[in-house]
């Protein structure tokens, strides 16, 4: 009779290794593929014109989507937008700055120029719970008249203590609503 030999124990105890290595990596990798899946959701909530918009900073009303004609045709937004910090804020969509974003043809166009809509200037900074009403302006392509367009908004994150400095920051931006809306045609 042949007698059986048994494997060497160091083999035996390295395959186990290796194979208990690779169930905890299979495990911590769904696992993780959860967690960013409910961080960034695939479907994004829609926003509806004469509702807030929660951006971080600050809270932004859409009310009035147009679209007017002339030498260069323009898509123009005209919102509401709120300082909720307690300081006066000169980065109102985050640094770097996430502002709202026109998407035509499933992408997205160049940064729009924003104004007060009460002296037409340049938006630079907003003071704590003083709403000012903007206006967010984009130059078509020529030749592009959309019947409808679509918007996207990026919320800032706060976090109370960061786990670089220790202190409360604000962190990047993520997609956090789409709003859909058929412009009003202007002369």
């Amino acid at each position: 009779m042949e007698k059986k030999q048994n494997p060497p124990v160091l083999r035996t105890i390295l395959l186990r290794l290796m194979a208990t290595a690779g169930v905890s990596a299979a495990v911590l990798l769904s696992w993780w593929w959860k967690i960013e899946d409910a961080r960034a959701p695939k479907v994004l909530p829609t926003a509806a014109l004469n509702q807030p918009v929660d951006l971080g900073r600050s809270l932004f009303t859409p009310q009035r989507v147009t679209l007017e004609r002339g030498a260069t045709d323009q898509i123009m937004l005209t919102a509401v937008i709120e300082n909720v910090t307690g300081a006066s804020q000169s980065s109102v969509f985050g640094l770097p700055a996430k502002p709202p974003e026109l998407i035509l043809d499933g992408k997205g166009v160049p940064p729009a120029e924003i104004i007060l809509l009460r002296d037409h200037a340049p938006l630079a900074q907003i003071e704590p719970r003083m709403p000012e009403e903007i206006a967010l302006i984009w130059p078509l392509p020529a030749g592009q008249v959309p019947s409808e367009i679509r918007f996207g908004f990026s919320k800032e994150r706060f976090k109370l203590r960061d786990n670089l400095y220790g202190q409360s920051s604000w962190l990047g931006a993520a997609p956090t609503a789409i709003l859909t809306a058929t412009p009003e045609i202007l002369p």
